[in-house]
């Protein structure tokens, strides 16, 4: 059982906060050396970066789990979910209020991650209500429940995320690629 609700914290997390936050920017090096990214979309892609973080903020401690006590265990998680919603609506928020990118279809890019958003919270919602309408009485009910999460949650692996849409821009990637502030943000990864 421990496995099990360990293994979709996993990949709630995995599917959401690392696939959508750390895939967030590239290399420490421009994607072109000969090229370097627009100061405007540079500061774009900064603001998304900004707003990327407030929404990992919200989801960086999963929950614990204890196997003796599955009603707990289940309000853990319930409260990692809403956590989790909060924070994909944070993020889909940061995109949007960065405003059209100023770069040739940007407005298709933004349109495309923020519909990734849209999409991988419905699924986080509809795993909610249902743990949340689930009765856990012992670990077989737990175990049930996890299950059936596990389930809806299926699919939501991709391992970029909503920022692979924006990064198939090439003047955005180049952006992501050069942003000072997607480097200390996300580290050396940005």
């Amino acid at each position: 059982m421990r496995r099990t609700a360990a293994r979709i914290a996993f990949a709630i997390v995995s599917a959401t906060a690392a696939a959508v936050l750390l895939s967030a920017c590239g290399s420490d090096k421009p994607a072109d050396t000969g090229r370097h990214a627009d100061p405007a979309a540079l500061a774009w892609v900064d603001k998304v970066c900004s707003g990327v973080a407030t929404g990992s903020a919200k989801i960086s401690q999963p929950p614990a789990f204890d196997p003796a006590n599955p009603q707990g265990t289940k309000t853990a998680m319930v409260g990692f979910l809403n956590s989790l919603s909060a924070a994909l609506d944070d993020m889909a928020g940061g995109i949007r209020n960065a405003g059209v990118p100023p770069v040739p279809d940007g407005q298709s890019a933004v349109d495309k991650a923020t519909t990734t958003l849209g999409e991988t919270k419905t699924k986080v919602s509809a795993t909610l209500t249902k743990m949340q309408d689930a009765k856990v009485t012992d670990q077989a009910s737990l175990q049930k429940v996890v299950a059936d999460a596990d389930s809806t949650m299926s699919g939501l692996s991709e391992p970029e995320g909503p920022i692979k849409h924006l990064r198939a821009n090439p003047e955005l990637n180049l952006a992501f690629a050069e942003s000072t502030t997607c480097r200390q943000v996300y580290g050396g990864n940005a």
